[in-house]
């Protein structure tokens, strides 16, 4: 197991100190958490990235525009459905 000395100010510390008795757990347990969250949010893809690799963009029928303009359809859709 490796050892690490880290340097916080004043109000790092406190904030550390916060999270420590808001989560009743060590500071060490605290960081290691930190870090690997901090690790797991570094692999994540983009959504759009996602998107296009699981197939869904360009896989909805419709209006070319209606992300620009979908508040357009939208009315017209509630219109639609007024005049039945």
């Amino acid at each position: 197991m490796k050892m690490l000395t880290v340097r916080l100010d004043d109000q790092e510390a406190a904030a550390l100190a916060a999270l420590c008795e808001e989560l009743g757990a060590s500071r060490s347990e605290v960081v290691k958490r930190a870090i690997m969250d901090l690790a797991r949010a570094a692999r994540r893809k983009p959504f759009g990235q996602v998107a296009r690799e699981l197939g869904f963009v360009g896989c909805f029928s419709g209006p070319r525009d209606l992300g620009q303009n979908h508040q357009k359809y939208l009315r017209q859709a509630f219109r639609a459905k007024a005049d039945r």
